[in-house]
């Protein structure tokens, strides 16, 4: 007898979830996953953090066009700022090393999904397979930072006296914002869809304008949390960032993106590829059945005997027209 007296019996089959049951709230899911795959969210952490270590470096070098001024007379402290502003691209994120944030997109996704994955297998195919285009992207977005940077801060330095230049910084600024919008959905697209990098950026603008506030408050939400681990003691910070804060900002990214594509795009597809295959099929019976007119046609003895009678007389016309050729060569 399994158990104690038939408690403690975890072979027994659990009352599972009523069929009727409403659907979980998306916050009680994300905690419920959180909880459950924490371990596996450190290991993720811990191993995309490596791969993108190189994106350290970049963003130091970044930040020197975004902040061109010494943040602080101290340079340990000048260089913690600027780790903690790299640390928040990183999480949102606008700068990374492509490939790496492409596994490790595909691996936040599914667990959004509430799917399983295979950490490093997942992750690695990913990468593979989303190597050219997640590698062009990063690029991409590692020069038009760069160019932002430098325009900012020639805008800040010009009199702001100037409406013209006040009304060019602000408007810089907006862009700025709505790109770093495009790119919570830019590598979740990526590893869901097989899009162009036009596309990718096309659609990511398209969500990013349509869904502007909600897109805020989960920039403001995923920047709060990386700003507050190192808020009271960077020590603190420089400990998490490498062992939870990527996968749980990136988590978090995933939990609210989804849901959006899945309503927008997946949604979608999947009717018209419904009526697409019932289309198919009705035109495979419609076939068959005209198959089946035209065989039960051909057995009635009227067209049987004229097709006879056209067959006797072109075989007649044929042999004749042969032997004339025959008599002709003689």
């Amino acid at each position: 007898m399994a158990g104690f007296f038939g408690f403690f019996d975890y072979t027994k089959p659990g009352p599972g979830v009523p069929k009727d049951a409403p659907p979980k709230a998306r916050i009680i899911v994300f905690f419920e996953v959180f909880s459950r795959k924490f371990w596996h969210l450190v290991r993720l952490n811990i191993m995309f953090f490596l791969f993108n270590l190189p994106a350290l470096l970049a963003v130091l070098f970044a930040s020197q066009f975004f902040l061109q001024q010494q943040l602080h007379e101290d340079i340990l402290i000048d260089l913690v700022l600027r780790l903690v502003l790299g640390a928040t691209f990183i999480c949102i994120p606008i700068i990374t090393i492509g490939p790496a944030q492409a596994g490790f997109t595909y691996i936040l996704r599914n667990y959004s999904k509430e799917e399983h994955a295979f950490l490093w297998w997942d992750f690695k195919d990913a990468a593979k397979n989303n190597f050219k285009q997640s590698a062009i992207v990063s690029l991409i977005d590692f020069f038009i930072v760069l160019i932002i940077g430098i325009d900012i801060n020639l805008y800040l330095r010009m009199e702001m006296n100037n409406v013209f230049m006040s009304i060019a910084s602000g408007v810089l600024i907006l862009f700025f914002l709505i790109y770093i919008m495009m790119h919570l959905y830019i590598y979740p697209m990526m590893v869901t869809f097989k899009l162009s990098i036009k596309q990718l950026y096309k659609n990511a603008l398209i969500f990013a304008l349509m869904k502007f506030f909600s897109n805020l408050l989960i920039i403001i939400v995923v920047a709060g949390l990386v700003l507050l681990s190192f808020m009271y003691y960077s020590v603190i910070g420089f400990i998490l960032f490498p062992l939870i804060t990527l996968s749980l900002t990136g988590l978090i990214i995933n939990f609210y993106v989804y849901p959006k594509l899945k309503k927008y795009i997946i949604d979608k597809i999947e009717p018209e590829a419904e009526s697409k295959s019932s289309e198919d099929i009705n035109s495979d019976t419609e076939f068959e059945s005209d198959e089946e007119s035209e065989s039960d046609t051909d057995l009635e003895p009227d067209e049987e005997s004229e097709l006879d009678a056209d067959l006797e007389s072109d075989e007649e016309s044929e042999l004749d027209a042969d032997l004339e050729s025959d008599e002709d060569i003689e």
